[in-house]
């Protein structure tokens, strides 16, 4: 690495840091106040080997603090979760598989003294016998246009309830003895049982071949976003060492946290029914075999208090329109400024050109880099950071893969590109897991992307940050860690003794 690569790669860790973690932990203005809109990741990528797989998930409805007890809603009442592929050149929905929650809750009569366990009086979800159920649906799309309209590949499936600790465990999921307080037995109580095993349970085969799991999962993202909302306030590690940056260790802030996922394995044959084009080999011009994935979320427009409603306390009606959507880690968090935010999450790839065209040619972050004295104190020259600022072809040709795609509404957007002929490695997919251990991903995309908008070269080492995840990921589907237990794991403290002010820097 050159002397000015390694410059801007320290340079690029602060940047990367903040806005690549980024789909969407609550950056975007208008998911502030409805998390159930809040894409937070999107992962897509084919099977090694003989690609007969594309693996799906998104995450949403982020940082949730396991021992929130009642969060256990998690399953989000009317709202349309929907993966959308284009083939080729052209971001045009192809096929589009769409999941839908829904929550029911018994409701009981005024509670009395000789009530039974159990019922809508219950202080706590688990003891209610509220169920959260999906249906996942194959949307038709042009690739379906001459044949039946939508298909339910499945119905009414269980939703993988939450890890809320060791008496859950027993008393609801039935995964062993419960013993009372009265048998002096503090096992029921200390020891949970919420394992692996219990998880595969909840996946559900498809009517297509494929398979899908939806529920509450520890997140997959890493992110120092304590120094990232500090105005880039980044550690000395994250920079190289040098004398200017913050003091003490980069701790990931998502440690301890879960999130809502949704996997799905579909049969490759469900997308190229007669087969991968050129299958096994990568031809550095071909766009037949290209896949172009992205993910949305939506809801009816008008919602009317209701008090009927008893689990959402609304009542949707109306169109259906689109409040989230996500794919490149990096595009609404790093590149797109925030006034434009629910532009963004309220539009299609199919217009990312017309409107944020100009946030992909002058990115903002090399500007802002520069303001905070980054660059000069990594001896970066001004000719270079001008560069840097743009025009910025070289971003669009790498998220295009460099293939021949035009640039211009309809072709050029914000999605992951996938070539199915060829094993997924980003920016050719993004692939959960599949690193070095078993707590790494693939690719450290914050220090791809970083790379690639703070230096000009997406293999310049910057932005590392924290690099492992707090869960080991599976090496099979649905490839998510479980979700962290409510009683025993999260962040909550004794809080003795008692710090009133703010700690000196170690």
């Amino acid at each position: 690495m050159t002397p000015f690569r390694q410059g801007l790669a320290a340079a690029l860790l602060c940047a990367a840091a903040g806005t690549v973690y980024g789909s969407s932990h609550r950056e975007a203005l208008a998911v502030l106040n409805e998390p159930c809109a809040d894409n937070t990741d999107t992962y897509a990528w084919v099977s090694d080997g003989s690609h007969d797989k594309l693996y799906l998930i998104m995450n949403f409805n982020p940082l949730h603090e396991p021992g929130q007890g009642n969060q256990g809603l998690r399953a989000c009442n009317g709202y349309r979760y929907e993966f959308h592929i284009g083939k080729g050149t052209s971001l045009a929905d192809r096929i589009v598989y769409r999941v839908e929650f829904k929550n029911t809750l018994p409701i009981s009569k005024a509670p009395g003294p000789n009530d039974p366990l159990g019922g809508g009086n219950e202080l706590l979800w688990q003891l209610t016998g509220g169920k959260e159920t999906m249906t996942v649906t194959r949307v038709k799309g042009s690739d379906f246009q001459n044949g039946p309209n939508d298909i339910a590949l499945l119905e009414d499936a269980d939703v993988l309830p939450n890890n809320h600790g060791p008496q859950t465990d027993r008393l609801v999921y039935g995964l062993g003895a419960f013993k009372g307080y009265d048998s002096g037995d503090s096992t029921s109580r200390e020891v949970g049982l919420y394992d692996q095993a219990f998880v595969d349970k909840y996946i559900h085969k498809l009517s297509n071949g494929g398979r899908v799991i939806a529920g509450q999962f520890d997140d997959p993202y890493q992110l120092d976003e304590k120094g990232i909302f500090d105005l880039v306030n980044l550690g000395r590690g994250d920079l190289g060492g040098i004398a200017g940056a913050r003091k003490g260790p980069i701790r990931d802030v998502f440690t301890g946290f879960n999130v809502f996922s949704i996997a799905l394995e579909i049969p490759m044959e469900d997308i190229f029914p007669q087969g991968i084009p050129h299958n096994g080999q990568g031809l550095s011009m071909s766009t037949d075999s290209l896949l172009r994935v992205w993910s949305s979320i939506s809801r009816q427009r008008v919602q009317t208090v209701d008090a009927n409603e008893v689990i959402t306390g609304m009542r949707g009606s109306g169109d259906w329109v689109q409040v989230g959507r996500n794919a490149l880690p990096l595009f609404n968090a790093g590149l797109v400024g925030t006034q434009r935010h629910t532009t963004y999450l309220r539009s299609t790839p199919m217009k990312d050109v017309s409107n944020f065209g100009a946030d992909i040619l002058f990115p903002v972050l090399v500007r802002d880099l520069d303001a905070l004295g980054i660059y000069k104190a990594l001896g970066v020259p001004s000719d270079a950071v001008k560069s840097l600022r743009g025009p910025r072809l070289d971003i669009i040709r790498a998220v295009n893969l460099g293939r021949p795609i035009p640039i211009e509404d309809g072709s050029t957007g914000d999605v992951i590109t996938i070539d199915a002929a060829i094993d997924s490695s980003f920016p050719n997919g993004r692939k959960l897991g599949g690193g070095t251990a078993p707590n790494r991903h693939q690719v450290n995309v914050n220090t791809v992307l970083i790379s690639l908008i703070g230096a000009g070269d997406p293999g310049a080492g910057l932005a590392k940050g924290v690099e492992v995840n707090d869960k080991n990921f599976l090496n099979r589907f649905p490839f998510l860690a479980p979700a962290h237990q409510g009683l025993f794991q999260g962040h909550g403290g004794t809080n003795v003794p008692t710090q009133p002010d703010i700690p000196p820097v170690q």
